[in-house]
């Protein structure tokens, strides 16, 4: 146990240190623990390297707030796009309106002078599609890539740069096209979406770049917005220091909005309301650049092709600057709110993962299991509180788990989705129903919509774990068949139900429902008849045949008969006494089960 342990902590230190993979196989642990480590350690460093791709970002857009020479600025954005994305070189195509066609402004790796001073023509090669149509285009083999207008020119210069494998993307502000930004390689290889958007965030950095040299005043205002946001972002500031910062820049009020339209953070005296920008959130979503009414401005938050959320800026004198603040603001919060999302989509998969060992696989490799539930803070030799969720609209699972994940980080837990409901893990030895009841009002506020919660206490080991989840996934069922959604609740709660979910087993129960109401299922199935609802209804409106009626949509001479065909299959006892206990609970259970 202690050389597991100290095997454990020298692997742990070299993950603190980012020491070299060779390094990890003198520690002296066994292979499994040691193969977790990588797999942490290589999740690690794709944190790194994305982390890096976001200061890079920020960096340029340091560049542009410091109001450099174009050239300077320009040349730092290809110097960037060919070290980040790995390629062998990288260049800018600027449009030129006077001649009509499209030059190259800067490289980096290029050796070749026809190339440093070459010119295309508007639709011709890869550049030309991408300066034409404003979209991005990249092909693994340009010179056998038959999706491009090829002409000698353009393939003898690329061909004696040796270039092979191009992406190119558009330097777009607003609705102009200034140019094309490439990175290249001189041999076949394709280009990976992340490299692509990589490139387009670039990009958009060097259409700014051109836009502030005509601009001044407005790059002004827009370089303290960036200055400001990037020290917010760095200081790990949030949607709430972001609409701070911006309503003290612009003396405003903001609103921070996410993709869904809901409120992440707000600053400022007269905050602007969505209800009222409806129109506007709409064209700015359509047009994907800011739409303004009056004294507000909306502006959508957008990384490549998805929309992020919205600025809402509300100013007396609003004018053309603010607008363009707002635009560079968006950029900030898109890669904010990117890098926030790819820490925790990170997190919450290995969390999940280990949620499904755990509760799928536990016997497969119990040790393997431990070491790696310990990784993320969870420690199976603790007592826990299983708690399974769901909610009424099945679309919206994957907010309600996210909800929970946050939920369960506060607490110290791990939350994810097993067998299409949403699981948590809580340590501790909290009462379950207690629990349960708390975590269904979180939900529900944070998706709007009902979320209903059971609960069970387990003890210390996976099986304990296991065994919990069932009862609690149970306890769930039972909550939806006696029509209590949205509660929370564990067996204890549930009163003779929950006696009968720990005492009887699923094959026993079922002896019991066909024992009990047998006639009525059998009924139900082969006349197409509704009287086990009708039966249930009855019950739960105390025998008031009226309301059962109006209950089931139904006219009370129908109830009538529907009843005496019960008590025709059932005895006329069915309504009385302990056989209406054993009817209403059989025709209960069978609903739970179903």
């Amino acid at each position: 146990m202690t050389t597991t342990h100290t095997a454990t902590g020298d692997l742990l230190r070299l993950l603190r240190e980012e020491a070299e993979e060779a390094a990890f196989h003198h520690v002296g642990a066994d292979g499994a623990l040691v193969e977790d480590a990588l797999e942490i350690r290589a999740r690690l460093a794709a944190h790194r390297q994305r982390e890096a791709a976001l200061g890079a970002l920020y960096e340029t857009a340091g560049d542009l707030a410091s109001l450099r020479d174009l050239e300077e600025v320009l040349q730092a954005i290809v110097r960037r796009a060919r070290a980040l994305v790995g390629t062998d070189v990288a260049y800018l195509l600027l449009y030129d309106p006077e001649q009509g066609d499209t030059y190259v402004r800067v490289t980096d790796g290029i050796t070749t002078e026809p190339f440093k001073t070459g010119r295309l023509a508007v639709g011709t090669g890869l550049g030309g599609l991408v300066a034409k149509t404003a979209q991005p285009y990249h092909t693994a083999d340009y010179p056998n890539d038959t999706r491009f207008a090829h002409s000698d020119y353009v393939d003898g210069v690329i061909r004696d740069e040796g270039l092979v494998a191009i992406q190119g993307v558009p330097l777009k502000f607003r609705n102009q096209v200034y140019g094309v930004l490439f990175a290249a390689n001189r041999r076949v290889r394709p280009f990976s979406p992340d490299e692509v958007d990589l490139l387009i965030s670039l990009a958009n950095h060097a259409a700014l770049a051109i836009e502030n040299a005509t601009l001044f005043e407005e790059v002004h205002k827009a370089a303290a917005v960036h200055e400001r946001l990037t020290a917010v972002a760095l200081e790990g500031g949030g949607a709430a220091g972001l609409a701070q910062a911006l309503a003290e820049i612009l003396r405003g009020s903001v609103r921070v909005l996410d993709a869904a339209d809901r409120p992440l953070a707000a600053a400022g005296d007269t905050l602007p309301e969505p209800a009222g920008l409806v129109q506007e959130m709409a064209e700015a979503r359509a047009s994907r650049a800011s739409a303004v009414h009056g004294a507000s401005c909306v502006t959508p938050i957008i990384a490549a092709d998805e929309h992020l959320g919205s600025l809402l800026l509300v100013r007396g004198g609003l004018d053309a600057s603010d607008v363009h603040a707002m635009e560079r603001a968006a950029q900030a919060a898109a890669l904010m709110l990117l890098s926030e999302r790819s820490v925790a989509e990170a997190e919450q998969r290995l969390r999940g993962e280990i949620l499904d060992d755990l509760l799928g696989t536990p016997h497969r490799d119990p040790e393997g299991l431990r070491r790696r539930a310990s990784l993320v803070g969870l420690d199976l030799g603790r007592e826990h509180v299983v708690l399974v969720a769901r909610g009424e609209d099945r679309g919206g699972r994957r907010r309600i788990t996210d909800a929970a994940g946050a939920y369960a980080k506060r607490l110290g837990g791990i939350a994810g989705e097993y067998s299409g409901n949403t699981v948590v893990l809580l340590p501790g030895t909290e009462e379950p129903g207690g629990a349960a009841r708390t975590l269904a009002g979180a939900l529900a506020a944070a998706s709007g919509r009902p979320v209903t919660v059971g609960g069970e206490a387990a003890a210390s080991g996976a099986a304990a774990i296991v065994e919990a989840h069932r009862d609690a996934a149970r306890c769930l069922e039972v909550l939806l068949a006696l029509d209590r959604a949205g509660e929370g609740a564990s067996r204890d709660d549930l009163g003779i139900h929950g006696i009968l979910l720990g005492q009887a087993g699923r094959e026993e129960l079922a002896r019991f429902v066909r024992r009990t109401i047998g006639p009525l299922l059998d009924h139900d199935q082969t006349r197409g008849s509704d009287l086990v609802r009708t039966g249930l209804t009855y019950f739960a409106c105390d025998g008031s045949l009226a309301r059962t009626a109006t209950a089931l949509y139904i006219h009370v001479n129908t109830v009538y008969q529907r009843i005496d065909r019960i008590s025709a299959l059932l005895g006329p006892q069915w309504r009385h006494g302990d056989r209406a206990l054993q009817v209403h609970l059989a025709l209960k259970t069978h609903i739970a089960a179903a």
